[in-house]
């Protein structure tokens, strides 16, 4: 992973200060697959939407990152963030919700 995917300041990972590329994140939960602990990590994930994902927000953003397998096998890991948005969190969350929603 490219050293400028990650510019951790605090440990939150949401923070403005910090820069965290859904990229890195995708490839952190790839590398869990393959880990012997996985299934205990995948397991004390919430499901949110039907979907595997921890979600996070901090002051104008917003992300998911998790795993979901659709009904035709495919394993899908993702990672959705928004930065600096305005306005309601309950509409942003649903419109992130619709976009999601495609992988099913």
């Amino acid at each position: 992973m490219p050293e400028a995917e990650l510019n951790m300041v605090d440990g939150s990972g949401l923070s403005p200060l910090n820069r965290i590329t859904t990229q890195a994140q995708v490839s952190i939960l790839r590398y869990a697959i393959k880990q012997n602990w996985f299934k205990s990590f995948y397991t004390s994930l919430p499901e949110l939407n039907h979907l595997k994902m921890k979600s996070g927000t901090i002051r104008g953003v917003k992300g998911f990152c998790g795993y979901h397998t659709a009904p035709n096998g495919h394993q899908y890991v993702f990672s959705f963030l928004v930065n600096n948005y305005t306005g309601s969190s309950t509409d942003l969350v649903q419109k992130m919700y619709k976009v999601l929603n495609s992988l099913k």
